[in-house]
C-alpha cells in the first residue's frame, strides 16, 4: 500500500491546476523535500506535474517516469479550489501538492475537504 499524491502546478493564464498522480511516498518528508530540492523551477514543475502517472517521484525525473508502471495521463482541474477540495478523489491521493511558480504548496486530505488549506511546503519540512 502507497501513501498517495497529486503533485501539480497553477495556470496563471487561465486558472487551472494540471496535475499527475504519485502513487508512493507521497508524504511531505518524501515528495515534499524532493519537490523542493530537485523541481522548484517552473520548468522543473510543470515536467513533474504534467508528466502523467509515476509510481514514485525520485531527485532525477526520467528515473521517475522509467519506474512508472502506469501511463495515465496528467488530469486538469478548473482551479486552485477544485483541486484543493477534490484532488483526493483521483485513486486516493493522502496528500496535494501545488506549484504556483514560485513556491510549492501541500495539504493533506485527511482533513476535511471544507477545512482544507495549503500550506508552503519548505517551511513545514522542519517539522516533519
Amino acid at each position: 500500500m502507497g501513501t498517495a499524491s497529486m503533485i501539480g502546478i497553477y495556470n496563471k493564464k487561465d486558472g487551472t491546476v494540471t496535475a499527475s498522480y504519485c502513487h508512493y511516498d507521497g508524504y511531505l518528508a518524501y515528495n515534499g523535500r524532493i519537490l523542493v530540492e530537485n523541481y522548484n523551477t517552473q520548468y522543473d514543475a510543470e515536467m513533474v506535474a504534467k508528466g502523467g502517472y509515476m509510481s514514485s517521484l525520485k531527485a532525477d525525473y526520467l528515473e521517475s517516469r522509467q519506474d512508472a508502471v502506469h501511463s495515465d495521463p496528467a488530469i486538469i482541474y478548473d482551479s486552485v479550489d477544485v483541486f484543493l477540495k477534490y484532488g483526493d478523489r483521483h485513486a486516493g491521493a493522502d496528500y496535494l501538492y501545488l506549484f504556483d511558480g514560485e513556491v510549492w504548496f501541500y495539504t493533506d486530505t485527511y482533513t476535511n475537504r471544507k477545512d482544507r488549506r495549503f500550506e508552503e511546503v519548505e517551511i513545514n519540512l522542519e517539522t516533519a
